[in-house]
């Protein structure tokens, strides 16, 4: 009687571990192609998971810049606080930008069968990538999510309603969930190809923006910090 009471209990908890567990395809271990480590001098590193599976022509053209190079030598370009850390690649002249039919926004379609999401964590090539090779990795968490809502319910607009408007975004309510229990942005949801996701250091990415001030209307960080290497770990 004890070893089927002690069955059924052991039976509950794998069952709810299962339901409460569940996680989006890009976060689970085997999601992805290749696995990049990025290194910043004297602080750490943090390691990317890379997939295709929003655009492959993002992905390879990303792929492509870790491979040449393009990144080693560069800076941490951008911190916003419960929103993105961004790098670009070194020895591009400030204020480079891509033509409009070479934005990212504008080149890069979302492949209609993706199922990917700008989630917190993920990274997610700029509009001006082509330009300058700037990525950036979403900080936003489900708080700043639940507090973006409570925000806009006091002034009588749904999340849903905001991002049609503001962004010209379309989004579910089943989708809007996603964002709720992950966190990201979603109004860069299908704006920008998703073509990683941080599954190590990002506790280092959160100190970063934690103890970084930014200097100017570009939000550049007021020390410096140098990308030391970024390669392909597999």
């Amino acid at each position: 009687m004890k070893r089927l009471v002690l069955l059924t209990v052991m039976i509950a908890i794998m069952v709810c571990g299962c339901s409460s567990d569940s996680l989006l395809p890009q976060t689970e271990p085997g999601f992805g192609s290749s696995v990049v480590r990025m290194g910043i001098k004297d602080m750490g590193s943090i390691d990317i998971r890379l997939f295709d599976n929003d655009s492959t022509e993002a992905y390879n053209l990303f792929l492509e810049k870790i491979k040449d190079g393009s990144y080693k030598g560069a800076s941490v370009s951008a911190v916003i606080k419960d929103y993105l850390f961004m790098v670009k690649a070194s020895g591009i002249p400030e204020g480079t930008e891509a033509p409009e039919d070479m934005k990212a926004s504008v080149l890069f379609k979302k492949k209609p069968d993706s199922e990917v999401y700008p989630i917190y964590g993920s990274v997610i090539v700029s509009d001006n990538f082509t330009a300058d090779g700037s990525f950036m990795i979403i900080t936003s968490d489900k708080e700043n999510i639940k507090e973006i809502e409570e925000m806009l319910h006091y002034n009588g607009v749904t999340l849903s309603e905001y991002l049609i408007n503001a962004y010209g975004t379309k989004i579910t309510e089943e989708e809007l969930d996603i964002y709720r229990e992950e966190g990201g942005a979603p109004w860069l949801y299908g704006v920008y190809p998703c073509v990683g996701q941080v599954f190590g250091g990002m506790d280092l990415v959160e100190r970063i923006l934690r103890e970084t001030a930014a200097v100017d209307s570009s939000y550049r960080p007021a020390d410096e910090m140098i990308i030391s290497d970024i390669e392909i770990a597999q």
